[in-house]
């Protein structure tokens, strides 16, 4: 399986990498034909090695990482660039988009993967054609479109923990100008995958998702077509608890671990876990996800001739989160559980002009114009903090915590965003091209949040006397209650913080490419992306922590070449790059006197990334594919002065980023054979290594991620003209345990396992 061949088909009698067109860069082109650094697969090929979401994408891209913020958003990172902000509406510096349409949030992105033609990614800043906040790269999802004639499938797959997932779909022509494609997937678990640290007969991880879309084709006229897509998902699992491995007291009044409550301080901490499946949670939470997510897609399309094309793209999406109950703190204590209320609403335009030019040059120009807005309310619920200190939740006589045992923090936002983008391509003769692209964007951001005590909060002192202190004790007259926000202003009031952010930027590129001859391609680029600054929305005291960060500027510099060898048996792309990093964008901490170390948006004035990467495909007999795949990335920051997860102050020059390996490859074989002409036989393998890395900028050994190497296996048995399919599969063999992220909340550093052996098997069947 490559980038370049499918795993999952007979291949013709003389082995040869199939070419696959895609249209990453919003034109149509062979994938090695294009000078820049893309993976692109298959919709089958997803399937086969497990690609269930975009988290699962590390298999097949060197160089991607995703990880588990903690608050049900996750967090991608393509070549070093990622942005691990936890809150809900953050945005990541890996663009995701499904035909196009942004999916701005990660927390959009979570679905399933659905009756997918394809996966492309694109590496290093893409703003010109993509537009904001796309300096790692993006991913574009590709979805089966209507078919002229009837079609339709049906997928089943059980699996371990008993998981059973289902996907279907039918497409055809309703009249000779009108086809439509409908599609839907089913995945449910009774059996939770996950066992208490302390209750090793108490489970959680069950699966409970929905997805569907349908898709309809309308041919107006002879040169004008519409497109509506409409697509959503709901999740109503339960969420993945981490486990505790290092005691660290939120309460910075009292010294050591002597403000920490009795339960916790016998909580048997597990740092040498090496169990996918044990984790820990309060077994009062009521843990569970309520998760939806909807877009509509209008797409007109006017040909309106041979040479020139005008193009609309029009998108509503929401993402809604209601109630969803996130165990933290890796312990059966209530110290940092969250319960999530969050509501996202997009809308989006872009109207676009297309043209070439006989065949050596083509073009396009275009304006696109966004709104977006979200309010958050995050929930935290801790009777057994050290905040409590001495009266806990549980502590008699009173049986009542202190001060904290409901609190919540809230944001609101409206973002606006227009832009003007251009891009051509000219082959002046006929071994050189020249690409260039520019993009003007300007965004206004509005913000208001705060931090206020709960209604229903049952402490002895009510957490809004605390509010009402840190007013009094920095030259305010603030009087707090229960409900109104507590979070203090630099004249030491109390209120809601509000602010504005306004910013523009110009996006470029240049590209200069270089066939000398047929199948070999060089070339050199340069590239400025951005990503838009924003704010947090965070537990606060201190309205200073609520301040936004700006945006930041990646300038990428970047050599690759793409190579057909041996009448296109063997094919190697690789890529050698160097980012100049301006304003990276960090969730960091800062000590609180009251509430001690809070998290809170950073700027790091100078940073660096530099590596390569290389993929590798070998067709040496028919029916034998054989890939590898793999990148180094070395981060680095230049310039920053912060605070470590502890709130000491650290300079952290010289440091790598977190969440960012310096190594990561994979290996891939999948083999077909006949038998009887009657059986098609497909074994296949998958391995994958990522090397160590940190949750923290400083590298403190307790938030590491260690090394490790997954083994996925596959045998699949199909009709010749593959009507029907049963594949048996094994995902990570070896059951290897690893560490997909550490967090720093509340009383506890906690860590993330990743998933455990799974075993299962899959049928489907295709109507043509």
């Amino acid at each position: 399986m490559t980038a370049t061949a499918s795993p999952t088909t007979v291949a013709p009698d003389v082995a040869r990498i199939e070419e696959i067109v895609v249209t990453a860069t919003r034109r149509n082109g062979y994938i090695d034909d294009i000078p820049a650094s893309i993976s692109a697969y298959g919709g089958e090929d997803l399937k086969a090695v497990g690609v269930r979401d975009t988290r699962d994408l590390s298999k097949l891209v060197a160089g991607f990482t995703a990880a588990d913020s903690g608050f049900n958003t996750p967090i991608y990172t393509l070549r070093g660039v990622g942005f691990a902000d936890s809150s809900f509406a953050n945005q990541s510096t890996v663009g995701v988009y499904l035909d196009e349409v942004a999916l701005p949030y990660p927390v959009m992105t979570k679905g399933p993967n659905l009756d997918l033609r394809r996966v492309e990614v694109l590496k290093g800043p893409q703003g010109t054609l993509y537009g904001r906040n796309s300096t790692g790269g993006t991913i574009n999802y590709i979805a089966n479109k209507p078919t002229k004639d009837f079609a339709a499938g049906i997928e089943a797959t059980g699996s371990s923990y008993g998981r059973f997932d289902t996907e279907g779909f039918v497409s055809g022509p309703i009249t000779d100008k009108l086809r439509v494609r409908l599609a839907g997937s089913l995945s449910e678990s009774q059996t939770g995958w996950q066992t208490s640290n302390t209750r090793p007969d108490d489970r959680l991880g069950k699966i409970s998702k929905r997805a569907a879309r349908g898709i309809a084709d309308w041919d107006v006229i002879e040169d004008v077509s519409v497109r509506l897509a409409v697509s959503g998902w709901i999740d109503k699992s339960e969420p993945q608890a981490p486990y505790a491995v290092d005691i660290r007291p939120q309460n910075p009044l009292v010294p050591g671990n002597a403000s920490i409550s009795p339960r916790l301080r016998d909580y048997p901490l597990i740092p040498n876990n090496n169990s996918n499946k044990v984790g820990d949670w309060n077994p009062d939470g009521g843990f569970g996800l309520n998760d939806n997510f909807w877009n509509a897609t209008l797409r007109p399309q006017w040909n309106i001739n041979e040479d020139l094309k005008l193009i609309g793209l029009f998108a509503y999406s929401q993402v809604r989160s209601d109630g969803s109950a996130l165990p933290q703190g890796g312990t059966d204590l209530e110290n940092i559980d969250q319960f999530l209320t969050g509501n996202i609403r997009t809308v989006s335009g872009e109207v676009r002009l297309e043209g070439t030019i006989g065949s050596s040059a083509d073009w396009l120009v275009g304006v696109n114009s966004n709104y977006d807005e979200y309010g958050i309310v995050s929930e935290g619920r801790g009777s057994e903090n050290s905040l409590n200190f001495p009266l806990f939740g549980l502590t008699p006589p009173l049986f009542t915590p202190l001060v904290l045992n409901r609190g919540s923090a809230r944001g609101d936002g409206q973002i606006r965003s227009n832009g003007a983008f251009a891009d051509a391509s000219w082959a002046f003769i006929e071994t050189l091209k020249l690409t260039a692209g520019v993009r003007y964007s300007r965004e206004a951001q509005a913000y208001s949040g705060c931090t206020y005590e709960n209604a229903d909060n049952d402490s002895i002192i009510p957490l809004s006397t605390l509010f009402t202190v840190a007013s009094l004790a920095r030259g305010g007259n603030s009087i707090v209650r229960a409900g109104e926000c507590g979070s203090v202003d630099a004249d030491g009031n109390t209120g809601l913080y509000s602010d504005h952010l306004k910013q523009d930027n110009i996006s470029y590129r240049g590209v200069l490419s270089w066939t000398p001859i047929k199948d070999t391609l060089f070339y050199g680029s340069y590239t400025r992306g951005f990503k838009s600054g924003g704010f947090p929305t965070v537990f606060s005291v201190d309205q200073a922590s609520l301040a936004p960060v700006v945006q930041e500027r990646l300038d990428a510099y970047e050599v690759g070449a793409k190579l057909g060898l041996f009448d296109n048996r063997v094919q190697i792309n690789s890529a050698a790059f160097y980012y100049d990093y301006k304003n990276k964008q960090l969730l960091t901490y800062f000590s609180d006197p009251i509430f001690g170390n809070l998290q809170y948006l950073q700027n790091v004035p100078k940073s660096r990334v530099e590596g390569g990467e290389i993929t590798a495909t070998w067709l040496p007999i028919k029916n034998l594919n054989l890939t590898a795949l793999g990148s180094y990335v070395r981060t680095k920051v230049i310039e920053f002065v912060g605070q470590t997860a502890t709130g000491d102050d650290f300079d952290f020059a010289g440091r790598p980023f977190n969440y960012a390996p310096h190594l990561q490859g994979s290996l891939l074989a999948n083999y077909t054979f006949t038998i009887d002409n009657s059986l098609n036989v497909s074994p296949g393998v998958v391995w994958t290594h990522t090397g160590e890395t940190n949750s923290t900028l400083e590298g403190d050994p307790v938030f590491k991620l260690n090394e490790h190497q997954i083994i996925d296996l596959r045998l699949g048995f199909s009709a010749p003209g593959q009507q029907w399919q049963v594949t048996a599969f094994v995902r990570n063999l070896t059951n290897e345990f690893y560490r997909a992220s550490v967090v720093n909340l509340g009383d506890t550093a906690f860590a993330y396992a990743g998933q455990p052996r799974i075993v299962g098997v899959t049928f489907s069947y295709d109507i043509r």
